[in-house]
């Protein structure tokens, strides 16, 4: 066993064990975390790719008790490898909401934390899917309309499933294997065509009440495509 877990670590192994980080499926570093199934919480993170590169994250998490009344003044905080500990803040007195926005969105896991006196949601990981590119359609590429259009992007951490659209096409959810194809039927002529592919994770939180959930998503943008 000690031999065993000299190896590990020396592969560097046991540190991503330890911090729930990985490149394999993203749903296997789910966990549903604990809580005193008081509070109902869903949670949010989008992260939303920008011209000109770059992306714009949400993180909004509503808390809500059990008759459904918002749960005002609680300790709501995400945290990340790579971005650290953020505690989002309530959007108004009395509103149950709470937010947080960051210019960037991080590699790895996240793990969240809602308490509100002895009510409390813990130590919920949503294992992070990463940031994909599509490297097909490429921007400012033309494509023959009435045919097929191939649809592919890279998986860094297989998420739980992925979507495709286009502007005359979709949203479709697809499993998240990297490629899809629109048919031509749904491919007509469009000078000004767009492609977003959506990669998304999720988990339901054990100790809270029915409902909770933590989920995350990425968007990537291809556009525009001359299809004629």
């Amino acid at each position: 066993m000690r031999r065993l877990l000299a190896v590990l670590a020396g592969a560097g192994l046991i540190a991503a064990a330890a911090c729930g980080d990985g490149t394999g499926p993203a749903t296997n570093r789910n966990d549903p975390g604990t809580g005193t199934s008081t509070l109902k919480v869903t949670a949010d993170i989008d992260a939303n790719d920008q011209t000109g590169g770059g992306f714009i994250t949400d993180f909004d998490v509503s808390v809500r008790d059990g008759l459904g009344n918002p749960v005002s003044g609680a300790t709501v905080t995400i945290s990340n490898a790579s971005l650290g500990t953020v505690t989002l803040v309530e959007t108004g007195a009395g509103s149950g909401d709470y937010f947080v926005q960051r210019n960037s969105f991080p590699a790895g896991d996240f793990r969240l934390t809602v308490t509100r006196g002895a009510d409390n949601v813990r130590d919920v990981v949503l294992g992070g899917p990463g940031v994909h590119n599509v490297t097909a359609p490429l921007a400012s590429s033309t494509a023959p309309a009435n045919q097929p259009l191939t649809v592919r992007w890279s998986v860094p951490s297989q998420a739980q499933a992925a979507e495709v659209e286009t502007n005359d096409f979709g949203p479709i959810t697809v499993p998240d294997n990297g490629t899809y194809v629109v048919a031509g039927a749904n491919n007509p002529p469009n000078s000004t065509q767009r492609v977003r592919v959506f990669r998304f994770n999720e988990v339901t939180m054990a100790g809270g009440l029915p409902g909770s959930r933590l989920k995350v998503e990425v968007r990537r943008t291809v556009e525009p495509i001359n299809v004629q």
